[in-house]
């Protein structure tokens, strides 16, 4: 009779026992995967910005908008995000200080008045944020 019921657990209980495991750790594999391809999409166009900014840094180029920042910080993981948000910190005073040295000319434009270091900062300070940014 024991080897009988030990019988049926072993032909019925462990399958579907093994079954269940499978379709949970199937689950939660998807939901890593879309996640991170999300995460990978939400980046894209925010890294090709910061690395023609990172080649020609000039304050007035097509700058990521504080929105992708909010969404970006969103999906970092909690121990990413403190220094995230100080590499933006840092982007955003590289940016102004770079801004403050440009002197109007009088026609409607400016005359660059900054340094190479000051083009350096802004290089600089785009490689910060393009750490935080790698595809997952």
């Amino acid at each position: 009779m024991i080897t009988f019921a030990i019988e049926i657990l072993t032909s019925t209980f462990f399958p579907l026992v093994t079954l269940l495991l499978g379709f949970l750790i199937g689950h939660r594999l998807a939901i890593g995967r879309d996640k991170r391809k999300e995460f990978n999409e939400l980046i894209k166009p925010v890294r090709i910005r910061l690395w023609f900014i990172r080649d020609y840094p000039w304050p007035n180029n097509m700058q990521p908008s504080n929105i992708d920042y909010k969404l970006i910080h969103e999906k970092l993981p909690f121990w990413k995000r403190r220094g995230f948000d100080r590499a933006i910190e840092s982007y955003e005073h590289s940016k102004s200080t770079y801004s403050n040295k440009r002197k109007p000319d009088g026609m409607g434009g400016f005359i660059d008045g900054a340094s190479n270091e000051d083009r350096k900062t802004i290089t600089h300070a785009a490689e910060g944020l393009l750490k935080y940014l790698k595809p997952l």
